[in-house]
């Protein structure tokens, strides 16, 4: 079976409207229904940058959870403070992980409350950056209703650590023949190009976008740790590769 999905990142007061609304009109046209990264308290100084305070931010939200779409909590403050790369090995800058646990509950009960206040139930978590801990999850636990984590590295949904994860293996939309594949967009830099790319895609495969509540999720098994792990080293190889060839390419001919 083949199935696709589609999340945006960095929902926040100063957004660039125009950039998001052409996202939103494009799945309204299809029935889609994308996860999106909501940030309940944004410090993220490039994201403050994009565009003009939106007083009605909360509000917006709002819409978006009354026309079904999937809210995450993207976080609590998108800021990143260190740079260890958690489960995922994703990307060596983090806002939660390697904090203590405490800072970690203190920071998601702090979301879960702004979440509360402006009436918004996010069913899903969706780390800053793609890095979290096991701290992470003991304080969703705890401090949240939220039973999904949008990450992995897996071709399907699984369920580890007594959570749902929904694998984001994709920043741009390509074509597969198997198995479910999230696509993870960011509207703030998303260029032109890419974003007619996307919507030729829908155009010709809206059919096979679903919504959470279509998914099955396995057990994680020892197999599926064995490809997760292979996974993260295949990518750490790739970059380091890459910037080992940046490297060689910036040294002079001859030295």
């Amino acid at each position: 079976m083949l199935q696709y999905l589609i999340r945006l990142d960095d929902l926040c007061p100063t957004n660039n409207l125009q950039k998001w609304d052409r996202f939103f009109n494009l799945f309204d046209k299809y029935g889609i229904k994308p996860m999106i990264a909501v940030i309940p308290a944004n410090k993220d100084p490039k994201l403050r940058a994009c565009g003009n305070f939106n007083p009605y931010y909360w509000q917006r939200v709002r819409e978006l959870q009354d026309k079904n779409y999937v809210i995450g909590m993207h976080g609590f403050d998108h800021y990143y403070i260190n740079h260890n790369s958690g489960l995922l090995k994703m990307n060596k800058r983090s806002e939660f992980a390697g904090l203590p646990l405490q800072t970690q509950k203190e920071k998601i009960r702090k979301a879960a409350e702004i979440f509360d206040r402006e009436n918004i139930r996010p069913t899903v978590f969706i780390a800053p950056a793609h890095t979290f801990d096991r701290n992470t999850l003991l304080a969703l636990h705890e401090y949240t209703n939220i039973k999904i984590i949008s990450d992995g590295l897996l071709r399907s949904p699984y369920i580890r650590f007594g959570f749902n994860w929904v694998p984001v293996q994709l920043s741009e939309v390509e074509q597969k023949t198997k198995y479910t594949w999230t696509f993870n967009y960011h509207p703030e830099t998303c260029s032109d190009k890419t974003f007619k790319q996307l919507e030729l895609f829908i155009e010709n495969n809206h059919h096979l976008f679903v919504s959470l509540d279509n998914l099955d999720f396995s057990q994680y098994t020892w197999t599926n740790a064995i490809m997760e792990k292979y996974c993260i080293y295949k990518r750490l190889a790739r970059d380091y590769a890459q910037k080992l060839i940046a490297f060689m390419e910036r040294i002079p001919a001859g030295n």
